[in-house]
């Protein structure tokens, strides 16, 4: 019997021998981490579990069967322990309920493992990702780790073409294009990636390895190319986007109420870019909000980086800065030592401009955050590394620093990860992260960061603008029937988009419609948050109470962010 198995049969007879008040959330909780890294080996490796690295993923139909039961029996204990008699409790609960119904969904009703390509190829992509990043693997684990994962490649390869009977066709193309790419990523830069040189006696099998596991991806991408069914249409419909909303999001969401708050915000934001244009640039109004505002946009794209080493000095200069700047404002606690490393985005990550923060995760806290920089070659033609820079300019990079690292996803996932509840850190929602991430860009520009420059501010709301563009056409795409021309020129006239950053946002839009909204719904429940806790509390509000408030959460359900800052705050 496998791991998963056994711990099915301990959670059967916890169910059956204990009564409710003796299953304690702690021991639900403890069992469900233990059953959800034997299944998600890949997610608990990126969480810090290193003895996770040489397992890889099975959805063969037994283990996924094993897992939908284990789930069954861990909601039925959560559900005796309803009414949760603390606050800190019912946080904890609620998060694990949520994540018990996401799985029950995806792999019960909507079997994603027969009609999503994604689940195959998201897992391939990443599959050696963070073998080869992590700081706290060393050479010969890597190796190991390496060599076990690519046979478990190959086996997730068949298995795909054994499950699989249907899909999306925009998803299955990209799951294709990622498919080839890793495999040829595995043949042909794996070893060297690996460190691993002539004398190592290993060197041989990794090579033959290698080579079979980007037959069998090259295979699978094949068939998914010539034999997969292609039954699903690229848009949800209303009726499976609203229940895959309010999965994500709670009941209360549906696509009416959020197509209507996200236009709503779309109008307040250019109106406040609006305002900002006419406070420092025009000499005289303007009656056309684009024509005035082109020429901002053209000066803001100006002040940039042109290479790579100019791009990853400016990030390193503006982390010190944000961190400086934080501790004289008197802002938030900050940890008293940094375990940041940042580098340009490695070459075996997919794409030329792939980036993001990588937490070290509650396995293993005190390792190694990695915050990778999106970037370009300086070999590229100089059309693609003049759009990158433009993107990339440098009042975007001030303002998204406070996004990525101080006060934003580094900060508040390492303290996630430290956090005595790792269900708080594993399984906060993309709204929590995102959002505390998006809101502190305005929370450090009110308080003064980079002295407010009006450029500066200009790209903070074209990033808020963004959001809710993201989260207005995902409506549109999956429950209005809009095209991606529609798509196209609603984000470059009315949300400021560069054309090829529209197209970006089609592909994102069909690809991943739910996690799309989740900046703007965050940023406005804590923006709203920070308002009401600003009146409530009068002259006695601190802004780093609230900032500590949030941090130290670890991670909470967003309907639950209002009760639990005036719990916290009240506090004080």
């Amino acid at each position: 019997m496998n791991r998963l198995g056994l711990l099915l049969l301990a959670f059967s007879i916890t169910v059956a021998c204990q009564q409710g008040p003796t299953d304690s959330l702690r021991i639900v909780a403890h069992d469900y981490l233990d059953g959800w890294a034997d299944f998600y080996p890949s997610r608990a490796l990126s969480a810090g579990l290193t003895e996770a690295a040489p397992r890889l993923e099975n959805f063969d139909q037994n283990r996924v069967e094993g897992w939908l039961a284990f789930n069954q029996q861990a909601l039925a204990r959560l559900q005796v322990l309803a009414n949760s008699s603390t606050l800190a409790d019912e946080i904890d609960r609620q998060l694990l309920e949520g994540q018990i119904n996401r799985e029950l969904y995806q792999r019960g009703e909507a079997q994603i493992h027969r009609t999503d390509p994604q689940t195959y190829s998201e897992l391939i992509n990443h599959a050696l990702t963070a073998v080869l990043v992590r700081s706290n693997l060393t050479a010969e684990m890597k190796l190991e780790a390496a060599l076990h994962r690519l046979g478990g490649l190959e086996s997730l390869s068949a298995t795909a073409m054994t499950q699989l009977t249907d899909g999306r066709p925009s998803a299955t193309a990209a799951s294709i294009r990622d498919i080839r790419s890793t495999a040829a990523f595995i043949e042909g830069n794996l070893v060297s990636a690996l460190g691993v040189g002539d004398d190592n006696p290993r060197r041989e099998a990794l090579l033959t390895s290698s080579v079979q596991t980007a037959l069998a991806l090259n295979e699978l991408a094949d068939w998914l190319d010539s034999d997969l069914a292609l039954g699903l249409g690229d848009a949800y419909g209303e009726d499976l986007y609203t229940r895959k909303l309010a999965l994500a999001y709670g009941a209360h969401l549906s696509p009416e109420i959020l197509e209507q708050i996200a236009m709503a915000e779309i109008e307040t934001v250019r109106a406040l870019m609006d305002d900002l244009a006419r406070e420092n640039w025009a000499s005289e109004p303007s009656t056309d909000f684009n024509t005035a505002i082109e020429p901002i946009m053209a000066k803001m794209e100006s002040n940039r980086a042109s290479n790579q080493s100019e791009f990853l000095q400016e990030f390193l200069d503006l982390i010190d800065r944000s961190r400086i700047f934080l501790e004289e404002n008197d802002l938030i606690d900050l940890p008293e030592h940094e375990t940041l490393f940042t580098a340009l985005s490695p070459s075996h990550f997919a794409g030329a401009a792939v980036g993001g923060v990588y937490s070290a995760g509650p396995f293993d806290p005190e390792a190694e955050t990695l915050f990778y920089l999106p970037t370009v070659p300086d070999t590229a033609p100089e059309v693609v590394k003049d759009g990158f820079y433009r993107s990339f300019n440098s009042h975007f990079n001030t303002m998204i620093i406070t996004h990525e690292i101080y006060p934003g996803h580094y900060l508040q996932l390492k303290a996630a990860a430290s956090n005595p509840s790792r269900i708080r850190s594993l399984f906060a929602g993309d709204d929590f992260t995102e959002g505390w991430a998006s809101f502190v860009e305005q929370m450090t520009l009110d308080a003064g960061w980079d002295d407010d420059q009006p450029l500066t501010r200009m790209a903070h709301l074209r990033k808020r603008l963004e959001n809710a563009v993201r989260a207005y056409v995902s409506v549109q795409v999956h429950c209005r029937g809009w095209s991606e021309d529609q798509l196209s020129v609603f984000a470059v006239e009315t949300g400021l988009l560069p054309p090829q950053f529209a197209e970006n946002l089609w592909h994102r839009a069909l690809l991943s419609p739910i996690q799309l909204p989740s900046y703007f719904i965050g940023f406005r429940v804590f923006d709203d948050a920070y308002r009401k806790e600003q009146t409530r509390l009068g002259e006695s509000f601190s802004t780093k109470a609230f900032n500590n408030a949030v941090i130290t959460s670890g991670g909470i359900p967003m309907e639950m962010v209002a009760e639990y800052l005036e719990t916290e705050l009240g506090r004080q």
